[in-house]
């Protein structure tokens, strides 16, 4: 993930020193010019491939027991945004600022080990089966986003944006299972002291042992707490598909990478690859 990041981060860097000593002194072929306004608004909507790299215990008191690393899931955002042309309206710069509702969900899955278990065998005895284990986590994670992006427009409509988000954790929640796989005619044996199970499910073949934010107490740490604030940095293409109306349509893929924590505890980070369109409409 870091090398994805760091690559990302430099053929944006590349791009944008390699054209950014070309101003423009009015539309030319390679930068026909953006229109007779400075300022644009529009909707904006997409869809995010949400990625958390993480390293957590699916039983957080018990060090034998297997960990999360890496989870995904598919979001989306919607949202509207304002540009503001720096300079003339052939300027090549601009800053854009948006406002958004962003939805970066997560499903971790992890295989079990293989353990020996007693089944009745209707004879008054018991018979040795073996039954496997797969352990999930999955988080729900929706936020309201702030992004202040520079943009330089490069030429042909191809754009290169970047800058810092904040975002303000709106609701989340983690459901984290244990379930029997196989085979099908076993299932977990009821207790009533352990403190680590919230509840069984699906015939006592499931065993819930988290439902709730994303901040799980453990022995060596009760004060664990959910981080309500996300701060990332977001770079990426656009393209500019100029329409000759007052409205233009804007596609562009961008990656979002995540810098904070979702909780003050665990490193826990969340990134996103977004692909979304601008609807731009000028004033």
């Amino acid at each position: 993930m870091k090398s994805y990041s760091i690559l990302l981060a430099l053929i944006f860097l590349s791009i944008t020193v390699v054209f950014a000593q070309e101003e423009e002194e009015g539309p030319t072929p390679l930068g026909p010019g953006k229109g007779s306004a400075a300022i644009y608004l529009g909707p904006v909507a997409g869809f995010n491939r949400a990625v958390h790299s993480a390293n957590l215990a699916s039983f957080a008191d018990d060090p034998l027991c297997p960990f999360f690393t890496n989870g995904a899931s598919n979001g989306f955002f919607v949202g509207a945004f304002y540009e503001q042309i720096l300079g003339g309206i052939t300027s090549k710069h601009s800053i854009i600022a948006r406002i958004l509702y962003n939805t970066m969900p997560a499903t971790f899955t992890k295989e079990g080990d293989t353990y020996p278990s007693l089944v009745d065998d209707g004879k008054g005895g018991y018979t040795t089966v073996y039954s496997s284990t797969r352990h999930t986590l999955d988080l729900t994670y929706s936020m309201l986003t702030v992004e202040a992006m520079y943009k330089f427009n490069i030429a042909y409509g191809l754009v290169v944006t970047g800058g810092p988000t904040f975002d303000y954790v709106l609701s989340s929640n983690l459901l984290q299972k244990m379930e029997l796989v196989e085979p099908d005619n076993v299932k977990f044996k009821r207790s009533v002291d352990d403190k680590r199970i919230v509840r069984y499910e699906n015939n006592d073949r499931t065993i819930v042992t988290w439902d709730g934010p994303p901040a799980r107490p453990t022995q060596q740490n009760q004060d664990v707490k959910e981080n309500s604030i996300r701060f990332s940095l977001k770079f990426g293409v656009a393209y500019e598909i100029i329409t000759g109306t007052k409205i233009d349509i804007i596609p562009g893929i961008y990656y979002n990478l995540g810098v904070t924590n979702v909780n003050n505890v665990e490193s826990w980070k969340v990134s996103s690859i977004q692909a979304g369109v601008d609807i731009r409409f000028t004033l």
